[in-house]
């Protein structure tokens, strides 16, 4: 049976304190407004408006977005233990498909791009190993799966070993 509407991704809002953060969420695929120098009523005032739930490590945010009926999350500062307890209470997938993710600059989609149409944007040696490329629909910039990507991985690893640990799984 057909599926006729697609779940809709969770979008949301971080504070000012957790912008590395944000740049996970938009790496993971998610729409993600990182609120850097807003004042708490401007982030409550965007949540509300779009839908987005509150992330945060400030607890009087968090306390203000609960009693206005909004979805909110304290996470801790480790990156690993924040990334768990977002999966945990929103089922996000702690792996990066570069197909869904966005930009962790700007927030924008990426799309794909081939070799040709990213030559003189990217260093030669980067063209001679690889063949797929991302590319910014908003702000440019130029994604590959580099030498970064082994960290991308273990920091991910890790965040699945501490979401099973939250579900009771042990490890």
């Amino acid at each position: 049976m057909p599926r006729v509407e697609a779940r809709r991704r969770k979008r949301f809002i971080v504070d000012s304190m957790l912008g590395g953060l944000a740049r996970w969420l938009r790496m993971l695929g998610y729409d993600t407004l990182y609120a850097k120098n807003w004042h708490d009523a401007r982030i409550l005032e965007v949540a509300e408006s779009e839908g987005r739930a509150v992330v945060t490590r400030d607890h009087g945010l968090y306390v203000r977005a609960v009693k206005r009926g909004l979805e909110a999350v304290i996470v801790p500062e480790e990156l690993e233990d924040a990334l768990a307890i977002l999966a945990l209470r929103f089922g996000i997938e702690l792996k990066v498909d570069p197909d869904r993710s966005r930009c962790p600059l700007c927030n924008a989609s990426l799309r794909r791009a081939s070799a040709e149409e990213v030559k003189g944007r990217v260093p030669p040696q980067v063209l001679e190993r690889h063949s797929v490329f991302w590319v910014c629909t908003g702000c440019g910039q130029v994604y590959w799966r580099g030498g970064h990507w082994r960290g991308i991985e273990a920091t991910l690893a890790e965040a699945r070993k501490r979401l099973e640990r939250l579900r009771g799984g042990g490890g």
